[in-house]
């Protein structure tokens, strides 16, 4: 149900009546209520899918010869939780950037599991961010590249105020993103264990984390804005192509 939804909303937001449907307040009430309703799902499916997402993940990236580390969320509930994060309602990992025919090819072993392509990110040409959904689980993968010595950098995009919408074949090209720039200490992974299984991480997470949630970090802060409370964040004034696949 959730995903016939999904793909109506997809299809009005590039049609001509998207104007009116974001004015009509009986209509913004109705997906106020159903964002509210799939976040809660959203929030369960991590911890119900969420190690078999990150085990399928693994098995598929040691095909392609690449590996990844936990990050973001991910990362700060396996060291402070040593659990997922209650209120998170996806999954993140991170790994150095790779050349896109075998992003292909990560796409199509992931879709022979079960796991499917559902939002690409690209930008001057390069994809610089995936999203995967299995079960309703999302999980992003955020590429990164080295920026000066012990410095990775990586991208992210987030909806913006003037988005425009545009139907293909078997995608749709969303415009208006507003993209941002991060900036992590990094010096190299080590092996960590979380919920029985063995992931990597970065060898200076403390340092990690520290960049990407304060010093404070260990300690939950219900006013933290991702996207916003970082100082590691910088505006990017370029445009971005994402494809969220129907």
């Amino acid at each position: 149900m959730a995903t016939l939804v999904d793909n109506l909303i997809k299809h009005l937001r590039a049609s001509k009546f998207y104007r009116f449907a974001k004015s009509n307040t009986v209509l913004i009430k109705l997906k106020r209520n159903y964002d509210r309703i799939q976040y809660q799902k959203q929030k369960e499916s991590v911890h119900i899918y969420g190690m078999q997402m990150l085990g399928i993940m693994k098995d598929a990236f040691a095909e392609i010869g690449e590996e990844f580390w936990l990050d973001y969320g991910t990362l700060l509930g396996a060291v402070r939780e040593k659990d997922f994060i209650s209120h998170d309602k996806d999954l993140d990992i991170g790994c150095f950037d790779f050349d896109d025919k075998k992003k292909e090819k990560l796409v199509q072993i992931l879709s022979q599991k079960g796991v499917k392509l559902y939002k690409q990110y690209e930008m001057d040409g390069k994809i610089f961010e995936q999203a995967f959904h299995l079960n309703g689980l999302h999980i992003d993968v955020f590429y990164y590249w080295e920026s000066s010595k012990d410095i990775i950098l990586c991208y992210f995009g987030e909806i913006g105020t003037n988005m425009q919408f545009e139907n293909h074949a078997d995608y749709q090209i969303a415009k208006g993103y507003k993209t941002s720039s991060v900036t992590s200490r990094f010096t190299g992974l080590m092996d960590y264990e979380f919920k029985g299984s063995t992931f990597k991480i970065p060898k200076n997470y403390q340092e990690y984390l520290t960049d990407n949630y304060g010093t404070t970090y260990m300690n939950k802060d219900e006013n933290w804005v991702a996207g916003e409370s970082p100082k590691n964040i910088k505006l990017v004034d370029k445009p971005v192509i994402v494809k969220e696949y129907i």
